[in-house]
């Protein structure tokens, strides 16, 4: 009896934590500060396991890097997941940007307009998703399921399969900047260097952030994800509004494109392979609702954190890849059953 009376004081312990947080944050919110906390309890774990192998600054460093791919896609996935989409091409959108970017720079077309042109190949694949999807009725699955074989089938035809090399970069000052685009640091302690990759991932995230919770479309897009219907009587263009969603994951894509492919010193097509679906993990096991509506770009990257350190943890303590795939995959499964019981119980 005294377990029980101990269990059902914890339980109510608990929902009046999750309603006091709800309340003064909203679900997002509350999302946030309970995934912050599986957090901690995952670096306080690793740290006690592994010690100085896992919380060296070399190791931060490192991790943070880790996780700036499918942070970055993570948040133009994040736009689509709170719309009630998703974008499977978003892989091989990254694989094809990295291509096109590294072709121009090859041919001598000066960073900054290879950049914007990317960019704008970015803005069309999230157009030619979101015609599929809007105008031409495919559910986002299937129709994101075949522009990514589009996508990566282009790629391949462009590079006839073979990788494109930045050694090919004529001008060897351009071939310097566009490699320290990835794989350079800046020290900011004698032990620590933070990658640039993860300054421009959280200078992405705070302006995705502002456009998602600051501005008209971004409120509009939490609108299409609760309600469509509603969204659609209040005058709200649907259409475009989720056309702009898909929009900012090929943006997404389109930047993380030029920072793998910087990174690695090559473009090839077979880059990004699941990377979108390590991204969409990232954004639900954050907190990011898988039914629309509900979510944020804080939660997305503390999502991207929790895999990221599970990942590094795991390796560090030299856990076989099929195990921290089944680790990875229950966790995943888990953050979505929680989300699918909380909604039973709301409905």
């Amino acid at each position: 009896m005294d377990v029980v009376k101990k269990e059902n004081a914890f339980v109510s312990a608990y929902r009046k934590f999750n309603e006091f947080l709800s309340e003064k944050l909203g679900v997002a919110g509350r999302k946030a500060v309970l995934s912050f906390m599986a957090l901690v309890v995952v670096v306080v774990i690793f740290t006690v396991m592994l010690g100085d192998r896992f919380t060296s600054p070399t190791n931060i460093a490192n991790l943070l890097q880790q996780i700036v791919t499918y942070a970055i896609i993570g948040f133009g996935l994040t736009f689509c997941l709170i719309c009630g989409g998703t974008d499977l091409s978003a892989g091989a959108s990254m694989a094809l940007s990295g291509i096109i970017v590294l072709s121009l720079l090859n041919a001598g077309v000066p960073w900054y307009l290879a950049f914007a042109l990317v960019i704008v190949a970015g803005v069309l694949v999230g157009i030619v998703n979101g015609f599929t999807i809007e105008v031409l009725g495919v559910v986002p699955f299937i129709a994101t399921l075949g522009t990514q074989w589009v996508f990566r089938g282009m790629a391949g035809i462009i590079t006839n399969g073979f990788p494109i090399y930045t050694l090919n970069i004529e001008d060897p000052a351009l071939r310097t900047f566009f490699e320290s685009i990835g794989s350079g640091r800046i020290s900011l302690t004698p032990r620590f260097a933070i990658p640039y990759s993860v300054i421009l991932m959280i200078v992405y995230g705070i302006l995705m952030g502002v456009i998602l919770s600051k501005t008209r479309i971004g409120r509009q897009i939490y609108a299409c994800g609760s309600n469509p219907e509603a969204a659609k009587l209040s005058g709200i263009n649907t259409v475009g509004t989720r056309m702009f969603a898909y929009c900012m994951s090929g943006i997404s894509a389109a930047i993380c494109g030029i920072v793998v492919t910087s990174r690695l010193q090559s473009a090839q097509p077979t880059a990004g392979t699941g990377v979108e679906l390590e991204a969409i993990a990232a954004a639900v096991v954050g907190g990011v609702s898988n039914n629309g509506g509900e979510g944020s770009i804080v939660n997305t990257i503390i999502g991207a954190l929790i895999m990221g350190t599970l990942k590094n943890g795991l390796n560090i303590a030299k856990v076989n890849s099929y195990y921290q795939q089944v680790i990875i995959g229950l966790i995943l499964v888990g953050a979505c059953a929680l989300e699918a019981y909380r909604h039973r119980k709301q409905g």
